[in-house]
Order: C-alpha cells, then structure tokens, then sequence
C-alpha cells in the first residue's frame, strides 16, 4: 500500500485518543485497513460495509478476532447491533479498486450522522475523511460542511485538516469532539 500522509495522519490521532477499553466503530470497513488498525487499539470494533467482497477484504486481514465484528449492513443501522462507543470513523466514498459506482451517499452519511451525535459519549469523537473529488463525494462534502455549521460550538469542537496547496479536490479529514453533553 503506498504511503498516505492524510491516513497516516488519522491513525495518529485515533492511536492518541483511543485505549484497550474503549468500543469503536468503523462504518465504512472498506479494504479492512483501518478495521485492523482500529483491532489493535480498541477493546471491541464494530466495522460496516454494504459490500460483501469488502467483508471478506477485511476478514482476511483481521482473521477470526472475537472482538472485531464486520457487519454486512449501512451504517445508517449502526445502532441496531451497537449504541455505546467512544469513537466512529469514516473513509467516505468508494471501497479503493473496487465499483466506483457504488459510494456512500450524502442522504445516509448525514442520516447516521445525526443517529450517533446524540448518543456519542462526552470525550467522543467522529473521524471523517472526505473525498470532494468524485460527484457523490463532492454533495457529501457540501453537505457536512453544512451539518457541521449547526453543532453547538459549546459541545463539540471541530478540527479540519486539508491539503492546501493540492488542486483536484483532494481529500481532508474532520475531526468532531464531543466536549459536553446536550441537554
């Protein structure tokens, strides 16, 4: 796999924030490399995908782990097999040399979005790498840039890191601090 600062960079921050006790999901399973890094550091990982080939991607990487589960379901479901964790991460788009007619959707992606805001432990976080390049990846970023300007600035913090002087859309990453609960 060639090296990928934006990447590299996200599991810096996810090996800094999270700890063996800690559930995480991964809503966008993918080729399963984050599956696996995510194994490695957390107590309990949940990792979705609606692809089957992307299941099985992952399952050979991450074997027959008792606490990794992938899922073949939308991450709009999330909450039907998991309601308590500290962290979801996203890598929006389409699953790398697979169909890339087949990407999450901005509808979903703001639908689970919404789902997991309220039930986000206080110190939890969403991670989200963006990828504006593509048409439904181009109307997820709108749309998130939009959604994160209605979080209440008292409760969540949010962090962009992009590529500033990279032409072609190029991906970033979000990340969003839970820092107090709402009530």
């Amino acid at each position: 796999m060639k090296k990928n600062i934006l990447l590299d960079q996200a599991h810096a921050i996810l090996s800094s924030l999270l700890s063996k006790d800690d559930v995480v999901v991964d809503a966008t399973m993918g080729n399963g490399y984050d599956t696996l890094f995510l194994s490695e550091i957390a107590k309990e990982v949940y990792a979705f995908d609606i692809q089957l080939n992307a299941i099985a991607k992952t399952k050979e990487k991450v074997g027959e782990l008792s606490h990794v589960h992938l899922i073949h379901d939308s991450h709009e479901n999330l909450i039907n097999y998991v309601n308590t964790f500290k962290a979801v991460i996203f890598n929006l788009g389409y699953l790398p040399q697979g169909d890339k007619e087949i990407t999450t959707k901005t509808k979903t992606t703001l639908k689970t979005l919404n789902l997991i805001l309220p039930i986000l432990k206080k110190d939890g976080f969403i991670q989200l790498i963006v990828y504006p390049g593509h048409e439904e990846g181009k109307s997820e970023d709108q749309a998130i840039q939009s959604w994160i300007q209605t979080l209440n600035p008292h409760h969540y913090h949010i962090i962009e890191t992009r590529f500033l002087h990279e032409e072609k859309h190029p991906p970033y990453m979000l990340m969003i601090y839970k820092t107090k609960d709402e009530s």
